[in-house]
C-alpha cells in the first residue's frame, strides 16, 4: 500500500493524470501512467522493484505530495529554491522542519528511479531532481 501511495503522488507530480495498477510482487510493483486520459497514445508503462518495507518513509511522501499539490516540477525538476520548498515542507508539517532534515528527506528523494518500460523492456527512468 505504501507503494501506491508514494508512487501516486510521484508519477503525479510527474505529470501522471490515472495509473493502471497492473502487477504487485513481493518485490515489485507495475502499470501504466496515463497522461492523457482521452490520448491511449500517451500511456507509459513502468515497474518499480521495490519490496512493500523499502517504500519511501511518510516524510518523502508528503514531500513529493506537496511538489504534486502545488505543481512545483518543470517536467522532472524542482521549480523552486530548497529554502521556498523547506518553507513551504514545514507549513504542511505543522513545525518548522530543520535544514538538515529537510536535506536528508529531499537527498532520500531525489535518489529515487522508477523504470519506464517499452516492448517488455526497461529503458528509462522517471525522476526528480534539484
Amino acid at each position: 500500500m505504501r507503494r501506491k501511495q508514494f508512487l501516486t503522488e510521484f508519477l503525479g507530480a510527474l505529470g501522471a493524470k490515472e495509473i493502471q495498477w497492473q502487477k504487485e510482487t513481493d518485490t515489485s510493483i507495475s502499470g501504466a501512467v496515463i497522461y492523457e486520459i482521452d490520448d491511449p497514445e500517451e500511456v507509459q508503462e513502468f515497474i518499480w522493484h521495490v519490496q512493500e518495507s523499502e517504500a519511501p518513509p511518510e516524510n518523502v511522501r508528503k514531500l513529493v505530495e506537496l511538489l504534486n499539490e502545488k505543481n512545483l516540477l518543470s517536467i522532472d525538476k524542482i521549480s523552486i529554491s530548497r529554502k521556498e520548498l523547506r518553507s513551504l515542507y514545514s507549513k504542511k508539517q505543522g513545525r518548522i522542519v530543520s535544514e538538515d532534515e529537510f536535506i536528508s528527506i529531499l537527498e532520500a528523494l531525489v535518489s529515487i528511479e522508477v523504470p519506464m518500460v517499452d516492448e517488455g523492456r526497461e529503458t528509462d527512468v522517471y525522476f526528480i531532481h534539484e
